[in-house]
């Protein structure tokens, strides 16, 4: 189960001082080319050539990161991102940093992570902040607020992942929380799909939902959950493909990456979806520990820069996830419909009311709902004028969706040059 920890965990003077200052200097836009870390070596800028980060890396010595990857296994399609990300890694700093990957959380797993980053049991990993409200109440306040974002299978992903993405780097409140436990964000906002239902029996209107047991991975789902008539469930992700083959929940609240990855067709194939006033998401961050807050400059930017190739690979997956979360429903039987009217209604509700206590809480600024807004239209220009568009629905996209030729780059080229470059390392 699932429990927030109420204490906030002490870290050593040294690793939250380290940390504290990565933070600081990486708020800071523009080149790192003149910088310098405490052992005489500067960085270099954004998009610098080989060369450039040759000279700037030639007189360090070389050094090791131990990864858990977001991904199961190395065979699932999630995991290209997280090869994607070391291989980077190594590649820029011409073999100098070697990366240990790790799949499954072996060495810590989400109630642990935290503090095996924090003293360095674990460099970088996949993350769940919003598993512990207590310790990143900003982050979960931004999770609290994601049913204001769009919701269509490719559009209206990209808006939501670049909008959140923004808001994220752009909260100091959200990097004073992850700085207050000794760690770094280095993708603050693991690229979220949309959420959906998937239950064991089909039903969409608001008498199928009383009773239910729902598996949620957030305060705001267990809210809104509460308010369907069901009952939620604080269940561990890797848990909860077991308790919906035996019934003992019969919902998750999910995204498409990971229901897809884990099977959850075979116990649940039936869908449910907003087509309008989206479901909170849930997402994860990337998170760097003392290790890498402590490493010469240069490299701490490989290691952040190293994400955007891993991000093209991504932010594909989204739209090619809700696509073959629909052919896996409809392979196992499943019935895919959309929510009825009054539970359309319960879900626009709770976003009202999430957005007014995000306000009154001022974790993200009192006028989050502004810069939200207008953050999602900024970016809604954006998508739009790079050309991503919808061809049709959810239920239809085998009909006009491609994923051979769906091309993320130009997009996370846009989304690195106007908001998470400005964040790197100096």
């Amino acid at each position: 189960m699932m429990t927030p920890r109420t204490a906030v965990r002490r870290v050593s003077p040294t690793v939250a001082c380290a940390t504290a200052l990565l933070l600081t200097a990486s708020a800071c836009a523009g080149s790192a080319g003149t910088d310098e870390s405490e052992d005489g070596a500067g960085g270099f800028s954004y998009g610098a050539s080989q060369e450039e980060v040759d000279a700037a890396i030639a007189d360090l010595r070389p050094a090791k990161i131990v990864f858990q990857a977001s991904a199961a296994s190395p065979n699932s399609a999630v995991a290209e991102s997280n090869i994607d990300f070391a291989e980077e890694v190594e590649r820029r700093s011409g073999g100098k940093i070697t990366v240990e990957t790790h799949y499954g959380h072996p060495i810590a797993d989400h109630s642990e992570i935290f503090d095996a980053l924090a003293d360095g049991r674990v460099d970088v990993s996949y993350t769940n902040p919003a598993y512990e409200p207590d310790l990143f109440p900003a982050f979960d306040e931004l999770v609290s607020i994601t049913s204001s974002l769009p919701e269509s299978p490719v559009a209206g992903e990209l808006v939501a992942i670049a909008a959140l993405t923004e808001l994220a780097w752009s909260s100091e409140q959200i990097n004073e929380d992850f700085a207050a436990q000794g760690l770094v964000p280095l993708v603050p906002v693991n690229p979220p799909g949309a959420y959906f239902s998937l239950c064991g029996e089909p039903g969409g209107e608001s008498d199928d939902w009383q009773g239910r047991q729902v598996r949620i991975g957030s305060t705001v789902h267990s809210d809104l959950v509460r308010a369907m008539g069901a009952t939620p469930v604080s269940l561990d992700y890797l848990e909860t493909y077991e308790a919906l083959q035996r019934g003992t929940i019969d919902c998750t609240m999910i995204v498409m990456s990971a229901a897809v990855e884990s099977g959850y067709f075979d116990a649940a194939p039936n869908m449910q979806y907003t087509n309008e006033g989206a479901l909170p998401r849930v997402f994860g961050s990337m998170l760097a520990g003392s290790t890498v807050a402590n490493m010469p400059t240069p490299y701490q930017q490989i290691i952040f820069d190293a994400w955007q190739p891993s991000h093209y690979n991504g932010v594909a997956r989204v739209p090619a996830d809700n696509y073959n979360a629909v052919a896996a429903a409809r392979e196992k039987g499943g019935e895919i419909e959309q929510f009825s009217d009054e539970v359309l209604g319960l879900i626009e509700e709770n976003r009202r009311s999430s957005m007014d206590a995000a306000v009154e809480s001022g974790l993200l600024g009192e006028d989050i709902d502004t810069r939200s807004a207008e953050t999602v239209e900024k970016w809604e220009y954006v998508v739009s004028e790079l050309g991503y568009e919808d061809g049709g629905t959810l239920t239809d996209m085998d009909n006009w969706f491609d994923e051979e030729s769906f091309d993320a780059r130009p997009y996370v080229d846009r989304l690195y040059t106007d908001v998470i470059s400005k964040h790197r390392p100096r």
